[in-house]
């Protein structure tokens, strides 16, 4: 895999591309979103404060592994699969290849070279590959936010998808508009970082920075805290409880009226080995040198 760019090279590029595609812009030196994040049980932070922290934190909230070293490679994998070839699109990232299917929110896999990732009963689960039984339930797809696509693209700007041939057999590039919420699941099953909701103010506070990722309706941190979580991790459907016990959560991430769920006990080790095993670590984003970068940044765009 390619070298990754380093941290303030990437916030610096990312600024300016959110702000050239107007999810970002800027109004008397402060920052403001396309999607308003701030509300009056936030406090005293304002719109720019979060958007500050919120950038601060996405360079470290990503955690790659390896995808196929070929285009070849990928297919070939594709081909062995039980499922119909049309489904997957490959996704080119960081010089590597990704195999991708996103049916509907019911039926998701994104597959690397030694790592999968699979939805199953509305939880995200890993396994080295996955199951080669999976429903495939008949439900319309709904477009995500495409916030994590702008982020990856960030990290490699030459992002490419394919989609298989018929005629050929081969796969082809198609325009990212036309299939960007591949993109948007793989940089899912990157995405790994926790949100503390085990006070008021951190749940307003963290619901805030989520409402740019999900539809505002989830309530996330709020759950958490009836969950009796320390934090939570929406990208891999994830809660942290006490004595540093994890469980996953079943969430229908395109309905935000239906309400999240944290699996039963009898579940929690049948799935152990489909859990991500990293060290939970709760990011500091107070960080003034790098601040003062993206201030750089953004007065000069």
């Amino acid at each position: 895999m390619q070298t990754i760019i380093s941290q303030i090279d990437y916030e610096i590029r990312l600024v300016r591309y959110l702000l050239s595609n107007r999810f970002l812009r800027t109004e008397n030196g402060k920052l403001v979103t396309s999607r308003s994040i701030s509300d009056e049980s936030v406090g005293f932070e304002t719109e720019d404060s979060l958007c500050r922290e919120w950038l601060l934190s996405i360079y470290n909230s990503y955690h790659f592994y390896s995808g196929f070293e070929t285009l070849e490679l990928c297919h070939q994998y594709i081909k062995s699969t039980n499922y119909e070839n049309k489904l997957y699109r490959i996704v080119q990232f960081n010089n590597q290849f990704y195999a991708v299917v996103y049916e509907n929110a019911q039926h998701q896999q994104v597959i690397g070279k030694e790592l999968s990732y699979f939805t199953k009963n509305n939880m995200f689960l890993c396994a080295k590959r996955p199951p080669s039984n999976l429903m495939i339930k008949d439900r319309n797809k709904i477009p995500p936010i495409p916030l994590i696509y702008y982020e990856l693209h960030a990290f490699d700007p030459t992002l490419i998808i394919y989609q298989l041939h018929v005629e050929s057999n081969l796969y082809m590039e198609v325009p990212i508009l036309e299939a960007f919420e591949y993109a948007v699941l793989l940089g899912i099953s990157f995405k790994d970082i926790w949100y503390v909701c085990d006070t008021p103010h951190a749940i307003a506070h963290n619901r805030a920075l989520l409402n740019l990722y999900f539809s505002q309706g989830h309530n996330l941190t709020l759950f958490g805290k009836y969950s009796k979580a320390i934090a939570i991790n929406p990208f891999q459907r994830l809660v942290y409880l006490q004595k540093g016990r994890i469980k996953h959560f079943q969430m229908d991430v395109e309905n935000p009226h239906s309400l999240q769920r944290i699996i039963p006990y009898r579940e929690v080790r049948r799935l152990q080995e489909n859990m991500r095993t990293r060290p939970v670590h709760f990011e500091d984003s107070q960080q003034p040198l790098k601040e003062k970068h993206i201030l750089r940044q953004t007065s000069k765009v």
